[in-house]
Order: structure tokens, then C-alpha cells, then sequence
């Protein structure tokens, strides 16, 4: 029968705690990609996906208007005790012109994009490209920038308006970009201006 006294009971355990020391495990939860279950799901990290809602609206206008008036008189007059002879000359100019342009954008769409890179603390930057194709028409969304975290809403989306640096660029070709195209025979009479 085996017996332990006292000794060998405190020698046993300070072996024990000892070793406890130089022994480790992993942990279970991996701490660099770990979400609390209560966490909302906003993208902070490189791959993550951002919905992005554009809302973007543009408004130009400009108007000139010039007006120029110019007028000479030369007048002359000669005479003697029989004869009396006058000449006279007047030119005149008016000029008056304006002009006026305007142009309007508005552009609303939903853009999945993706975070490339954290800039820094809270700032990311993000990516994205849409493809779409109806009726043979061919659309591309393309949009680039700098968000800031706390533009993330909850349901993980952010308005275009919010983003730094945007890009947005929107791209057709098929049909209908096709028949907005002038032809070369239009575009040669209004170089001549006889359009």
C-alpha cells in the first residue's frame, strides 16, 4: 500500500504548480477575427462587404449676357458767300448677345463594395463594381473612396454623400448609347457652324 505524508504531499503539489507554468494552450476563440455575439455586424476589416447607397444629384447653371454700342460722327461743312456745301458721315454699331447653359445630373443606385485597405484609426477605403446587362444595354457602377467608421449605419450600409475622395462613375454602351452618338457628317456641319 502506498502512503503519502505530508512532505511528499507538498512536494507533489509544487511539482504540479510548477509545471502549470511552462505548460499553455490555445485559446479557443481566435482574438483577431472574435465578434461578441451582441455586436452589431459593421465592416472593419479588409474584405469585409459595404453596401452603399447613392444618392447623388447635380445642378449647373450659368448665364452671360454682353451688350455693346458704338457710335461715330464725322461732319464737315464749307462755304463761302455763294455757295454753301456740308458733308457728313456717322457710323453706327450695336452689338448685343447672351447666352445660357445648364445641365442636370441624379444618379441613385445600391453599390455593394468592398474595404481594400484601413487607412487609419476609423478610416477605410473601399472598392466596388456593379455589372449589369438588360435588354443588351450594358451598364458598369463603378465607385472608389475613404468612409469613416461611425458613417456605418447599422445595417452596414452608407450614403455616397459620406464617402471622401469619391469616385463614381457610371458607364452605358449598347443601343440606346449608340443612338445618342452624332455621326461624323453631324458633327463636320456644326464645325462649319452651318448647324
Amino acid at each position: 500500500m502506498f502512503r503519502f505524508n505530508k512532505t511528499g504531499f507538498n512536494l507533489l503539489l509544487l511539482t504540479f504548480l510548477l509545471g502549470a507554468g511552462v505548460v499553455h494552450a490555445d485559446s479557443l476563440i481566435d482574438v483577431k477575427s472574435y465578434r461578441a455575439l451582441t455586436s452589431d455586424h459593421r465592416a472593419y476589416r479588409v474584405g469585409e462587404p459595404i453596401v452603399i447607397l447613392v444618392i447623388e444629384s447635380t445642378r449647373a447653371e450659368s448665364t452671360a449676357n454682353t451688350g455693346v454700342q458704338n457710335n461715330l460722327s464725322i461732319s464737315g461743312s464749307y462755304g463761302d458767300d455763294n455757295n454753301n456745301h456740308s458733308a457728313g458721315v456717322a457710323l453706327a454699331g450695336k452689338n448685343d448677345g447672351s447666352g445660357q447653359t445648364s445641365r442636370k445630373g441624379l444618379a441613385t443606385t445600391q453599390l455593394s463594395t468592398r474595404v481594400t485597405e484601413i487607412i487609419g484609426v476609423g478610416l477605410f477605403r473601399i472598392e466596388g463594381e456593379h455589372n449589369l446587362i438588360v435588354n443588351g444595354e450594358h451598364q458598369r457602377i463603378v465607385l472608389s473612396g475613404i468612409i469613416r467608421a461611425e458613417d456605418i449605419n447599422k445595417d452596414n450600409s452608407v450614403l455616397s454623400n459620406r464617402i471622401a475622395e469619391a469616385h463614381v462613375k457610371i458607364i452605358g454602351s449598347g443601343d440606346v448609347s449608340d443612338s445618342q452618338r452624332q455621326s461624323i457628317l453631324y458633327k463636320v456641319f456644326k464645325w462649319l457652324r452651318l448647324m
